[in-house]
C-alpha cells in the first residue's frame, strides 16, 4: 500500500481518459445528426427548384454556393492552413467523386425518382463501405452486419417494387446507388487524409471546389448544355439547397476527423427519416410518402443500425 496513491491516480487518469473518449463519441454522433438534417433539407430544397425548372445546372448552381460557403468559412476558421501541399491532393481526389460526380448522379435520382428514393437509396452507403472493406481491408463481416446488409435490400425492393412508372423506374436506382459507392469511398479516403493534414475545413472546401469546376466541365463541354441563369425564385431554392449542402460537408468532415467511420457514416446516412418528417411540410405537393417508401426507408434505417452495431 506504500505507492497505492500511485495506483489511484492511474485509476483517475483512466477514468479522465474513458470519458473524454465518452464526449468524443457523443459529440461525433451529434455532429452526425446535423449533417443528416442538412442534407435532407439539400435534397427537398433542390426538389422544389428542380420541380420548377428541371436544369442540369441546378445540380452546379448548389455546388458555386457550397464552395463560396466552405472557402469563407475555411478563411474565418484557419486562415493559415497551408493550401499546396501534397497530402492535400487526397482531397482534389475525393472531390472528383465527392460532391462532382456524384452531385449530378443526386440530382439525377431526385429529378426521376424523388427525394424520399433516392435519399434512401444512397443510405445504403455503409452496405458499400462494408463490402469494400472485406476486398481491400480484409475484414470479415460478422452475422449481424450480414444481417444488416439484408435488410437494406429488402428496404431497396420495398422502394424500387411498384413504383407506378414501369421499368424505367427501376433502372433509374442505378445513379443514386453509384452514388452510395463512391460515397463509402469518400468517408474512408477522407478520414485517413484528415489524420495527416489535420484540417478538416480546409479538406471540404478542396473536395467542394474540385467537384465545382468538374461538374461545369461535365455539362458544358461534355453534355453540351449552355448555362442559363434561372428565375430569382428558382436560384433562391438551390442556393438555399447549397448552403444547407455546405452544412452537411462540414458536419460530417468534422465527424470523421474525431471519430471512426464506423460510427458516423451509418447515422449521417440515416436522412431520410429526416426527408420523411419534413417532406409533408417543405415540399407538399411536390413529394409523395407513401406507406411503401416509409416501409422502406424504416428497413433500410434498420438494416444501418445492424451495420453500426455489428461493426462496433
Amino acid at each position: 500500500m506504500k505507492f497505492g496513491w500511485i495506483s489511484a491516480i492511474r485509476d483517475n487518469l483512466v477514468e479522465i481518459g474513458n470519458e473524454r473518449k465518452r464526449s468524443r463519441i457523443m459529440l461525433a454522433i451529434g455532429l452526425s445528426l446535423l449533417a443528416s438534417l442538412c442534407y435532407a433539407c439539400a435534397g427537398i430544397f433542390a426538389q422544389r427548384g428542380l420541380h420548377q425548372l428541371p436544369t442540369p445546372w441546378g445540380a452546379w448552381i448548389t455546388l458555386v454556393v457550397n464552395s463560396l460557403f466552405l472557402w469563407l468559412l475555411h478563411l474565418l476558421v484557419s486562415p493559415e492552413a497551408p493550401i499546396f501541399i501534397s497530402a492535400n491532393l487526397i482531397f482534389v481526389f475525393i472531390g472528383f467523386f465527392v460532391p462532382g460526380l456524384t452531385r449530378v448522379l443526386n440530382f439525377r435520382g431526385i429529378r426521376t425518382l424523388g427525394a424520399s428514393v433516392t435519399s434512401t437509396v444512397i443510405n445504403s452507403t455503409p452496405m458499400f463501405a462494408t463490402a469494400l472493406a472485406v476486398i481491400f481491408l480484409g475484414e470479415r463481416p460478422g452475422l449481424v452486419v450480414l444481417s444488416g446488409l439484408g435488410v437494406i435490400v429488402g428496404g431497396l425492393t420495398a422502394i424500387s417494387w411498384g413504383g407506378g412508372r414501369g421499368w424505367w423506374s427501376q433502372l433509374e436506382l442505378f445513379y443514386p446507388l453509384l452514388a452510395a459507392v463512391f460515397f463509402a469511398g469518400k468517408d474512408v479516403l477522407a478520414r485517413w487524409g484528415m489524420g495527416i493534414t489535420g484540417q478538416p475545413i480546409l479538406a471540404v472546401a478542396i473536395a467542394s471546389i474540385t467537384g465545382t469546376v468538374e461538374v461545369y466541365f461535365l455539362l458544358s463541354w461534355i453534355q453540351g448544355d449552355r448555362f442559363r441563369l434561372p428565375p430569382p425564385r428558382i436560384f433562391f431554392w438551390f442556393a438555399i439547397s447549397g448552403l444547407f449542402t455546405g452544412g452537411s460537408f462540414v458536419f460530417q468532415y468534422l465527424a470523421l476527423f474525431i471519430e471512426n467511420v464506423s460510427i458516423v457514416s451509418p447515422i449521417v446516412n440515416t436522412y431520410s427519416v429526416f426527408v420523411l418528417v419534413l417532406a409533408p411540410l417543405l415540399a407538399r405537393g411536390i413529394e409523395r410518402v407513401t406507406l411503401r417508401k416509409v416501409i422502406g426507408a424504416v428497413g433500410v434505417v434498420a438494416g444501418v443500425a445492424l451495420i453500426s452495431i455489428g461493426r462496433s
